[in-house]
């Protein structure tokens, strides 16, 4: 009764917001807040490149307040962030803006599957892409990102490939393919005869440690006929735009017929769901690209070598203390591993009585490094290892 046939009568319960809330109300100056997926600086605030809002600011009222230029983007908007985001590695795309990259992502999902396929996702990953698969009635296998021959022997058992992939800089793990891990991906795709579509979540992108982070992508101008390839890009995080709600899905393949058709579709999707995206953080964006690009990668670099500061500090001392976590290349996320997920919430309880506040995922516990400063990272890998040893079950 009033529910669709396809919906579940199972309450939804989100696993980051209640631990979010929580650590919010606890008063606590020494709690440790390792909840947050957004960068923060020294002073525990979000961190808002100036580059970015003085381009912003400088937009009108009439600019800010109108509707975008369809639910497609607007020209001068897809020019710039295709100008950023791929740095003119890829040959042959299209791309329609979106809602942050949840919203390319969403798109992804709708275009491309049907209740009933089957879509891989990493193991221990962002929880929404379960909930996505769900939401749309899509059966889950889950694979170790970490495990590559393991995934191409799940691969072979299906009919149509469509698997997501969250590098670099994995969300919770800190984990990036290398351009040889890559190079055997795409060659298993273009080899495997059956249709393959790879969804790439490179919503942490600009935080690779790696200057040479997108070199991958020119892998995907050798697509054969059977692959295509959705990036899913977020404006959110490369911008501190978070609350703007701003990304892109690139479609990128060998058949232009496809992707025209591919991006018509999501233009109707978008147009029948959200209609259309922020129009005046797109010509920020557009500024931002055209005129103030070098400031802010000035501005940025800053931030990554904090992020970075913070980073090895927690590794040297998690490895003195002899914690076991995921293994890590960039990003703002390290996980602590468990042998299971009753553990781990028992030791996640231990934190959280102790003002340590992070987040659960598969047999593990992130901890945000992008939102801890250098003074509360100090000392907190032994501070978990002191806790961990009171555990006797």
């Amino acid at each position: 009764m009033f529910f669709s046939k396809d919906r579940s009568n199972e309450r939804y319960y989100d696993n980051i917001f209640p631990i979010i809330d929580a650590c919010k109300k606890d008063s606590d100056p020494n709690k440790i807040n390792g909840t947050v997926g957004s960068l923060y600086g020294e002073d525990e605030i979000i961190i808002t490149y100036k580059t970015v809002f003085n381009c912003f600011r400088n937009l009108n009222n009439e600019t800010m307040a109108s509707y975008a230029s369809g639910s497609f983007g607007n020209v001068e908007f897809n020019k710039a962030i295709s100008k950023f985001a791929l740095e003119n590695k890829i040959n042959n795309y299209r791309l329609i803006p979106s809602p942050g990259g949840t919203g390319a992502l969403y798109l992804g999902f709708n275009i491309s599957l049907s209740k009933g396929d089957t879509i891989l996702i990493p193991e221990t990953a962002w929880e929404n892409y379960s909930n996505m698969a769900h939401e749309k009635g899509l059966i889950p296998i889950y694979y170790d990102i970490y495990n590559l021959d393991e995934l191409f022997k799940k691969l072979e058992s299906l009919e149509k490939i469509f698997l997501v992939t969250n590098s670099p800089c994995q969300n919770p793990c800190g984990h990036s393919y290398k351009y040889d891990e890559w190079k055997r991906i795409i060659d298993y795709l273009n080899n495997c005869d059956k249709e393959a579509i790879i969804l790439n979540d490179v919503a942490y992108i600009e935080y690779e440690f790696d200057e040479d982070k997108k070199k991958y992508f020119e892998l995907f101008n050798n697509l054969n006929d059977n692959v295509l390839v959705l990036i899913a890009y977020s404006c959110s995080k490369s911008f501190s735009y978070y609350g703007f709600r701003l990304g892109a899905l690139f479609v990128v393949g060998k058949n232009n017929d496809i992707l025209d058709l591919y991006i018509n579709q999501c233009t109707k999707k978008a147009r029948t769901t959200y209609s259309n995206v922020n129009n005046g953080a797109m010509y920020s964006i557009i500024d931002l690209v055209n005129n103030h690009l070098d400031e802010y990668h000035k501005e940025k670099e800053e931030y990554l070598k904090l992020l970075k500061e913070r980073v090895e500090l927690f590794l040297k001392e998690a490895d003195e203390n002899n914690l076991v976590y995921f293994p890590y290349d960039s990003g703002f996320f390290v996980t602590l591993k468990f042998e299971n997920n009753e553990i781990r919430d028992d030791i996640f309880n231990l934190f959280k009585a102790e003002h340590l506040y992070f987040i659960k995922v598969y047999r593990g516990i992130r901890i945000g490094l992008c939102s801890i400063p250098v003074r509360k990272i100090k000392g907190l890998a032994k501070r978990l290892k002191d806790i961990m040893s009171t555990y006797n079950k």
